[in-house]
């Protein structure tokens, strides 16, 4: 009698209102940005071709799953209300409109770094690109992480270390890649 009532707003409730704002930027300015937010879930292929091609001057990574941040040329900064609950991320570009990696904003994350962290950009119209499809997803692997930034000899480079958060920030980040279906590391 009452699965009709259980069903009844699923619908209403599995839809997500999302807005997204772009920005066009260099690696250094990400770089600088990236190394101040603290744990966050990141998400890039496992296999990442072209990018050594795009690689910029001045900006290095110390690990290969970072190198598809050398190659990005815009951000999308996305606010999205799911069933879940509230999520931001930013999905990174590059110039030919390839998605190359996703960063989620974890309750650990510095909020004020997240709020800041392009406040200075100016707004473009959205590139031309492609969202990650299912194969990149499936070939992605999740992550939580802190990046850092260094300056060597003016070189800006670009680090990771795996961070430990709160159970509560493990749980969300376990929410989302579950979301994304892909597998993590805790």
């Amino acid at each position: 009698m009452f699965g009709w009532l259980a069903s009844f707003g699923v619908q209403s409730r599995a839809r997500s209102t999302a807005t997204t704002r772009w920005l066009a930027l260099a690696p250094r300015t990400l770089f600088e940005g990236l190394g101040q937010l603290g744990g966050v879930l990141y998400l890039a292929p496992g296999v990442s071709p072209g990018v050594a091609a795009e690689a910029p001057r001045g900006c290095l990574v110390e690990s290969m799953d970072l190198a598809p941040l050398l190659a990005t040329h815009y951000v999308g900064l996305t606010c999205a209300v799911t069933c879940e609950g509230p999520r931001e991320w930013i999905d990174c570009v590059s110039g030919q409109g390839v998605a190359l990696a996703r960063i989620y904003l974890l309750p650990d994350t510095d909020y004020l770094a997240w709020d800041g962290l392009f406040a200075d950009a100016l707004p473009i119209e959205p590139p031309d690109h492609r969202a990650p499809d299912r194969e990149w997803l499936r070939a992605s692997r999740a992550r939580i992480l802190s990046f850092t930034r260094r300056h060597l000899t003016g070189l800006t480079v670009l680090g990771a270390y795996d961070v430990p958060i709160s159970s509560l920030g493990r749980g969300v980040a376990r929410d989302i890649a579950a979301s994304e279906s892909v597998g993590i590391t805790v």
